[in-house]
């Protein structure tokens, strides 16, 4: 946050320093009235006889500046109209440039979710983009959907979705429907069907001993298939009598009282044909493996398709659908960021307003009002955007993809570049005013200019180095897409400067013309009415200056007296006591609120607050989640099977994960495990030879037991017919096998690698750190079988993996950064008190936005450290103006000078420009509120608090301290220290005085010792 400095208000040159006479004139440099409240600047040296002894960097700085004041009003239409250009043709860019975004991108840097997910992609993707989707069905009057009614209208869903959305094939040149192009997972929603057939069976009184339904596992004419995968949030019929590991296992939830009469149970008649006596949610699934006539782009159709014939064209009055799949997901943070942009016009239209009215406040003051103020006005919001659209067009002309976390870039940069061009305008106006009370012979447009750019050019480029390391430092830390954040962000900032410098101050240099060319005419129509007599000239020898305006005079009385006020106030022992004891409690407030902060993300905090996703985000937690949460295992080097003791190995691994238990839950066991090294035993018994497919054809109602993991044999050469089974035929999209290495027959084929599924439940799995204890406890089961090249993988597992790595992201970035600002300050101001005060002030400031955060329950994530460390990039302006003036102070007047006196000073010179920078920083900012994103909520609440807490650490809690520190030392003083105070040299005060070249007139230095 450049501070928009004010100049010393006036009030000040008439109540804490009255101005002696002076004589009139002043030759050679121009004459500076008073001290800019800025870090470094040419106004600074002189004020403080420092032009030879200040920093030989910050002096040649200060020179540089001063040459390109001359350079770029020379050459003003030149460089706008460059810039020009180049804006426009970035902003065609942008506009070109597609939206794309990972999945995987607020994963941090090294997280073993990333592995995960891409040997998840592996396994799918092998050939290209698969077609992976999902339909979440619940009944709109949050009824039950195994009523026969809802069954029949999901079966009609899944049927429509099997037979009626198709993709064309450009190898066969036909569009085909799943159906037609699914090869292994095209009966994943068969349990469904199923479930629905059977219930329609025994509903209609026949009594079939071989048609099971029940919950988890059905049986329907000896083949079992398992109602987990698409069942959820079941409810069961109590049934005692029945010894069912599921009814032990899972209990229900909202359960009825079961009314007794005559200590006779009422019992349900669904009770006789299923267990199941409520499911809030069907699950269909649509896989396919991507096929060589396809292209990715028709998958990602075929996939929004299903979305919006489902979700958005369908009606019905008993089922509410909800779409899923990772291009739904995309088309979602896509739409989440583009939403961003309409609301950039108004927050453009809100500083615009915000700055117009500052900035002819203040031409009121200086008398300089008019049209041209508010051309200046208005540019100064379009500057930092001009430069935000050449940053993000340089991005994407080196092939960084447009992330929509960039879309908030544009406000951020609106809300903290518009102070820089603030800076130049108050500055432009102090040197006009001068110029008109002190005329020179040699004043031109070039020579305002390079006065300006040597007072302000230093401090806007402290400013954008903070930025610009503060976004450094992130960019090497968290994730992907924070990386890409602060990446554009720092050249945001970085072209913001160069704007500045060009087309900004070549505007200002053009409207400074014309200011010019009217102060020439009002000086010659003054000359021909002197001349003629028609003005009166005052005794006294004075250069001819306009008369204060109302304005001026009207608020110069209230400015002073709330001036005095306030800081007689703040050196009250009992207020800057109580002060201290305020920001004591709140550092426990917010360290307290720090160890209490909640780490979370997930897909849907980047999605708008009014999508759909979020809702069926709440049923998946709600009814899912705590159910039937799976792992998928994916097991890369599997081995050869054929030896025993390595199959013994694998079922041990299986086994060791179906029974994995801890705070959170347990496994479904067996139960919930799909392995397909089950079903092959079971088929290799009963085809393995004559004898035994005799014996179970005998008797179809006793369906070939699994045998114990001891006695499970595995044959290679049989796994093929297994595959190609209609039986068993789904197993092909589990297993995926290779062309035999020690076979020469070229057909043969050898198991390359599979994966499995388990399912665990519990009701703690709502809760996001119990779902990372559980993926932990996966992990450590996978690591203790390292031999099989295991892989787990949680479908929020990309998210999970933040628990742990946020704490340690967010305090090397805040060290980061905050060493880099420490450097930047020593380097600009080599003064080692405010360096120290600066820095523990931003550290107090990062506890602060963490810690009521958290109270505001907003949880630590990646998008919460960004805007954090973004904030932290501004957060140091103040505190470092505040110490900086205070020590100079302190200096100047003697150690024994009150600090009445000294903070006086230094908030006749922060004050004003903080509150104004606090102002409109945050109606900017604000504008993102119109936005319905988490995203936008988050910047918004950190920003704010960022601004409202560097006001009070800049303008109350700094002082009281700084007041406090002084009062111990003043009470340790030795005895007759008062009285060895000393007195001010009226030699070198002159000597002061002509070394700077100001008058002492105008001068009235608040900060500098009385002449």
């Amino acid at each position: 946050m450049a501070i928009c400095f004010w100049n010393t208000i006036e009030y000040v040159q008439t109540t804490l320093a009255p101005p002696p006479s002076t004589p009139n004139g002043l030759e050679g440099s121009l004459a500076r009235p008073r001290r800019q409240s800025l870090l470094i600047g040419q106004r600074s040296l002189d004020v403080y006889n420092e032009v030879d002894q200040g920093p030989r960097f910050v002096v040649w700085i200060i020179g540089k500046f001063r040459n390109w004041g001359f350079l770029i009003a020379k050459h003003a239409w030149l460089a706008i109209a460059i810039c020009i250009l180049i804006s426009t043709l970035s902003m065609v860019k942008i506009v070109l440039t597609r939206q794309a975004n990972d999945i995987t991108g607020y994963t941090p840097y090294g997280a073993r979710a990333k592995d995960e997910y891409l040997e998840y992609q592996r396994f799918f993707s092998s050939s290209g983009l698969p077609i992976a989707a999902y339909l979440f069905i619940v009944a709109k009057d949050d009824g039950s959907m195994s009523r026969p009614d809802y069954l029949d209208e999901t079966i009609q869903v899944l049927n429509f979705a099997l037979n009626n959305i198709t993709m064309y094939d450009s190898i066969s040149g036909k569009n085909e429907t799943f159906n037609q192009f699914c090869e292994s997972f095209c009966q994943i929603n068969e349990p469904v069907r199923q479930f629905y057939n059977g219930y329609q069976i025994l509903s209609d009184g026949d009594e079939n001993s071989r048609i099971k339904i029940r919950y988890p596992v059905s049986d329907m004419f000896g083949r079992q298939f398992s109602l987990q995968p698409n069942f959820f949030g079941v409810e069961l019929f109590d049934q005692p009598h029945e010894k069912d590991d599921a009814a032990k296992l899972l209990d229900s939830v909202d359960g009825e009282p079961i009314l007794e009469l005559n200590a006779t149970k009422l019992v349900d008649p669904v009770s006789r044909i299923t267990n199941v006596k409520s499911v809030k949610m069907i699950t269909l699934q649509f896989r396919a493996e991507h096929k060589p006539g396809w292209t990715e782009s028709q998958v990602k159709n075929w996939e929004m398709s299903l979305v919006d014939i489902f979700e958005k064209r369908y009606n019905s009055k008993r089922l509410k659908i909800y779409a899923y799949s990772q291009s739904y997901v995309e088309e979602e943070m896509v739409r989440g960021g583009i939403i961003m942009i309409p609301y950039l016009v108004v927050g453009f239209t809100i500083m615009c307003f915000c700055s117009c009215i500052l900035v002819m406040i203040r031409a009121l003051y200086m008398h300089q009002e008019n049209g041209y103020k508010i051309i200046l006005a208005i540019m100064a919001c379009l500057t930092p955007l001009l430069a935000c659209a050449t940053a993000l067009a340089l991005m994407f002309l080196c092939g960084i993809r447009f992330a929509s976390i960039l879309c908030v870039i544009p406000f951020l940069v609106l809300s903290i570049g518009v102070d820089s061009s603030y800076l130049m305008i108050h500055e432009w106006q102090r040197v006009t005013k001068h110029m008109r009370e002190t005329p020179r012979k040699k004043d031109s447009v070039g020579h305002r200019m390079s006065e300006v750019m040597a007072e302000v050019g230093p401090a806007i480029l402290i400013s954008c180095l903070t930025n610009m390391f503060a976004d450094f430092v992130g960019s090497f830390t968290s994730s992907p897409e924070i990386t890409l954040l602060c990446t554009g962000n720092m050249l945001s900032m970085w072209f913001a400067f160069i704007y500045q410098m060009t087309f900004y101050a070549g505007l200002m240099s053009i409207v400074g013309g014309y200011e010019f060319g009217s102060d020439e005419v009002d000086k010659n129509r003054m000359e021909i009415n002197i001349a003629e007599n028609r003005v009166n000239i005052a005794r006294h020898h004075r250069p001819l200056t306009r008369q204060p305006s109302k304005f001026h005079e009207a608020t110069q009385p209230i400015i002073s007296e709330s001036l005095q006020k306030y800081t007689h106030l703040m050196t009250t022992p009992i207020v800057f006591v109580s002060i201290c004891l305020v920001y004591i409690l709140y550092l426990a407030f917010s360290v307290y609120g720090i160890t209490q902060i909640n780490i979370n993300l997930t897909a849907q905090k980047l999605f708008a607050l009014d999508s759909p996703l979020l809702e069926l985000d709440d049923l998946r937690i709600k009814y899912q989640v705590p159910h039937y949460s799976m792992a998928t295992v994916f097991v890369n080097t599997p081995g050869k099977l054929e030896d025993p003791a390595r199959l013994k190995r694998l079922n041990q691994f299986v086994r060791e994960m179906e029974s994995i238990n801890g705070t959170w839950g347990e496994g479904w066991g067996e139960l919930g495990t799909k392995y397909f090294i089950r079903d092959y035993d079971v088929f290799q018994q009963s085809f393995g030879s004559e004898d035994e497919e005799e014996d179970f054809s005998s008797d179809d109602d006793k369906p070939v037991s699994v045998h114990s993991d001891d006695k499970m044999t595995y044959r290679e050469d049989e796994l093929k017919y297994f595959l190609k089974w209609p039986e068993y035929d789904f197993w092909q999209g589990f297993v995926k096998v290779r062309n035999a290495t020690n076979s020469t027959d070229p057909n043969d084929e050898e198991l390359d690698r599979f994966f499995f599924t388990t399912g665990y439940h519990g009701d703690n799995l709502t809760v996001w750190t119990q779902r990372g204890e559980m993926l932990r406890a996966w992990r450590q089961v996978v690591d203790k079988y390292p031999d099989f090249g295991a892989s787990v993988y949680h479908e929020d597992g990309v998210y999970l993996d933040l628990i742990d790595n946020m704490p340690t992201d967010t305090w090397q970035s805040v060290l980061g950064t905050l060493v880099c600002m420490a450097l930047v300050c020593f380097v600009f101001l080599n003064n080692l008190f405010t360096v120290a005060i600066a820095s523990l002030s931003v550290l107090s400031i990062c506890a602060g936005i963490l810690g009521i955060l958290s109270w505001w329950h907003v949880d630590l994530d990646p998008i919460t450290m960004a805007a954090m460390i973004i904030s932290i990039g501004f957060s140091v302006d103040i505190p470092a103006h505040v110490s900086y003036h205070y020590y100079q102070a302190s200096i100047q007047e003697g150690p024994m000078s009150p600090p009445s006196s000294r903070l006086a000073n230094c908030l006749s010179s922060v004050a004003f420009p903080a509150l104004q920078a606090a102002l409109s920083t945050i109606l900017c900012v604000c504008s993102l509120l119109f936005v319905n994103l988490y995203m936008a909520e988050v910047f918004v609440k950190t920003m704010v608090l960022c601004v409202v807490l560097c006001n009070l650490h800049g303008l109350l809690f700094l002082p009281a301290i700084l007041i406090l520190l002084d009062s111990i030392r003043w009470a340790c003083r030795p005895k007759g220290a008062a009285a060895q105070r000393p007195k001010p040299n009226k030699t070198n005060s002159r000597q002061k005085q002509k070394a700077a070249k100001v008058q002492p007139e105008k001068s009235s230095v608040t900060d500098r010792p009385e002449v």
